[in-house]
């Protein structure tokens, strides 16, 4: 009896003393959670890692709505035993159903090396792309003025040029109001007079490079707008025209979605 009980010992002992510890890994990895599954968005986690120095994970975000979607990573924050830690990664946006990945990271010393850890995400804000339209005045170019405002959006012409082919006129706009807006230059257009029939004529911007833009208090973003008219038509060397802003300023009263925390835990057989 006395021998049996002395080899249970050893066993239980050598179990405690050579069994692997979380400090004998370099670098842990943790098992992947399920996805979160709305029926505006969808988040998935992988490649989650840890070392002494620093912890991560590369988040994925979809965006199933006709909005686009923010992500505010530094609203949320990783929690380990010891303590919590926010992620340094800046706010990103996801345009109308598409996706994008960032890695979230934590940075510190020597404490990283934890079997668990759970990391509240933080939010994500749904910015509405046809929300409250800021009506503009046209702005005539050639520029009687280089600047104009409109609602919370200060707007200064940079540089315009013309000739019979093309008219070409870059704007830039700075946003300075308490919510979020969004500038699109999609739906700007320019108006002129037929040189023969004094008919107004309308054509749509040309620039294929454009794009909804969010902006928050003090974001800047370039306008650009191209125009081809036919000679024939309107010679916009020489033609006044005005731009039609249309839909091209947005403001939005955004609404939030905060995400779900996860739970990590180590991933024995990838750990290293």
């Amino acid at each position: 009896m006395k021998s049996i009980f002395i080899t249970l010992l050893f066993i239980v002992l050598s179990g405690i003393i050579f069994g692997q510890k979380t400090s004998e890994f370099s670098k842990i990895s943790y098992n992947i959670p399920e996805d979160v599954i709305t029926d505006e968005y969808t988040v998935s986690v992988k490649n989650i890692v840890a070392t002494k120095e620093y912890c991560k994970l590369a988040v994925t975000i979809t965006n199933k709505t006709d909005d686009i979607l923010m992500f505010v990573p530094q609203q949320g924050e990783f929690v380990f035993e010891f303590g919590k830690r926010k992620p340094t990664t800046k706010d990103f946006y996801i345009m109308p159903h598409d996706s994008k990945t960032k890695t979230l990271t934590v940075n510190g010393s020597n404490e990283f090396l934890q079997e668990k850890f759970s990391a509240k995400l933080g939010f994500l804000v749904r910015i509405s792309t046809k929300e409250k339209v800021i009506k503009t005045p046209n702005f005539t170019i050639p520029a009687t003025k280089n600047s104009f405002k409109t609602g919370d959006f200060n707007v200064v012409l940079k540089k315009y040029s013309a000739s019979t082919k093309e008219a070409k006129a870059i704007f830039e706009c700075t946003y300075n109001g308490p919510s979020i807006a969004v500038v699109n230059s999609a739906h700007l257009s320019v108006q002129a007079k037929n040189k023969k029939t004094d008919e107004i004529i309308v054509y749509a911007n040309e620039n294929k490079k454009h794009k909804p833009t969010p902006l928050k208090n003090g974001d800047k973003v370039k306008i650009t707008a191209v125009f081809h008219i036919p000679g024939r038509i309107v010679d916009m060397q020489f033609a006044t025209m005005e731009i039609i802003w249309n839909e091209t300023f947005i403001v939005t009263e955004p609404e939030t979605y905060i995400l779900p925390a996860m739970n990590f835990e180590i991933n024995k057989s990838l750990s290293e």
